[in-house]
């Protein structure tokens, strides 16, 4: 009998052990990931300069307005000096609402419609008033060269704008400042009527500085109608996410791998919307590195072969695209209840399969006291005499081996968790 229990804590121990080694080693090949927002780009690179605390989370969550735009427009143009220093005094009405700086630089829009700025009519400028997305794309296309009424017509500007690699801000009705770090930094890649990168057009006019550098990997979102938002790498190609990773960070290898390359930036860009601790980077068993998301490891699909094609999602179930709004939260779904009957001191012959945040009661009709104890410590019952129930709840997935303390050489029972 000693024997035979020495033989079961030599076995339990092992198993602990062994969870704790594997849990170790999964967790050091994880490192933290050399990510940078769209907004910090924008803040390093001169574009976006923010208010009396900089570019920080409390000025990117602010409504965008008419002003900053014009602001913007005029620094990316190079005559944001000349406008402040300009001392014209036919003005917009309105130009009261703002100070005396930016009094100049409506009074400089207001003798230079051949910027854009023609304001909204009435003599007035509107300064306070938000801005959208069709607006934004409006000044920076033509601040690359593109006019509206010539090369475009402004019904049709955010088409345009995507067909010159503007979209990410697309169909936003009210900006923020966050939204217009993404749309800057994306337009630094855009072709110019001239043909040359914007980049470099402003490098030029001595907006960026001659030594700065175009920001590196940049994780970008795009749409379908079907799917929604969903990650890209920076050409538009999707990025996915294998549900199998969940329980084991190797699930693909050999062939999956061929079929669903791994993705990883040494430095990588996100839009401004996105938060830099949700991703990190995994070192595979074979040494090599992936990027990943929010825990899960991202792929590419072998069988996208150009910007938009999401052929990957849903296959066998359980690859998908990632909408970074919706990734992550719980799915609002009924709580299920299974019973585990102790009978004839046994749990049951059968492990018992239930779905993550499920409960289980455990009910004892032996005149004998039982418990359930699960080996790896996540969870035990007290002592059920005849007739008495406890109830649990599994969380997390895995596989819970359990046994009853005082008849643990014999009854033994075991929870899989999906």
């Amino acid at each position: 009998m000693y024997a035979k229990k020495l033989k079961l804590a030599l076995f339990a121990a092992i198993l602990v052990l062994s969870s704790l080694l594997a849990f170790g080693a999964a967790a050091e090949g994880n490192e933290a990931a050399a990510v940078k927002t769209d907004a910090e780009a924008a803040a390093e690179l001169g574009l976006l300069l923010g208010d009396g605390s900089g570019v920080n989370d409390a000025y990117l969550g602010k409504t965008s307005t008419r002003m900053q735009a014009a602001i913007i427009s005029l620094r990316l143009q190079g005559l944001l000096d000349e406008a402040m220093a300009y001392a014209g005094s036919e003005n917009f009405s309105d130009a009261g609402q703002v100070g005396t700086a930016n009094r100049a630089i409506l009074a400089y829009l207001k003798n230079h419609p051949e910027y854009g700025w023609n304001g909204v009519g009435g003599g007035k400028f509107d300064p306070a008033a938000g801005i959208s997305s069709r607006q934004l794309y409006k000044v920076l296309l033509e601040i690359a060269g593109f006019r509206s009424g010539t090369d475009f017509a402004y019904a049709e500007t955010e088409a345009f704008a995507a067909d010159k690699g503007l979209s990410q801000i697309a169909g936003v009705a009210s900006l923020t400042n966050a939204h217009i770090a993404t749309a800057l930094i994306e337009s630094l890649s855009v072709d110019t009527a001239d043909g040359a990168k914007l980049f470099a057009a402003l490098q030029a006019r001595g907006v960026v500085a001659a030594d700065a550098k175009l920001p590196d990997d940049r994780i970008l979102l795009g749409q379908s109608a079907e799917l929604g938002a969903y990650l890209t790498d920076q050409n538009g190609r999707a990025l996915y996410y294998f549900t199998k990773d969940e329980q084991d960070l190797d699930a693909c290898k050999g062939q999956c791998l061929v079929n669903w390359p791994v993705f990883y930036a040494e430095q990588l860009q996100i839009p401004g919307s996105m938060n830099p601790d949700d991703f990190s980077v995994l070192t595979r068993p074979d040494g090599t590195k992936q990027t990943t998301y929010k825990g899960y490891p991202l792929y590419y699909f072998i069988q996208d072969t150009a910007s938009g094609d999401v052929k990957g999602q849903n296959v066998n179930e359980v690859w998908f695209v990632i909408d970074p709004e919706t990734f992550g939260e719980a799915e609002e779904t009924e709580t299920k209840t299974y019973n585990v009957d102790i009978k004839q001191f046994s749990f049951g012959s059968e492990p018992l399969t239930v779905e993550a945040g499920s409960k289980v009661v455990f009910t004892n009709y032996d005149e004998m006291k039982h418990n359930a104890v699960a080996l790896d410590g996540s969870f035990e019952t007290p002592l059920l005499a005849q007739g008495e129930s406890f109830t649990i709840t599994l969380d997390k997935a895995g596989t819970y081996n359990y046994f009853c303390e005082p008849h643990k050489q014999f009854m033994t029972g075991q929870i899989i968790v999906k």
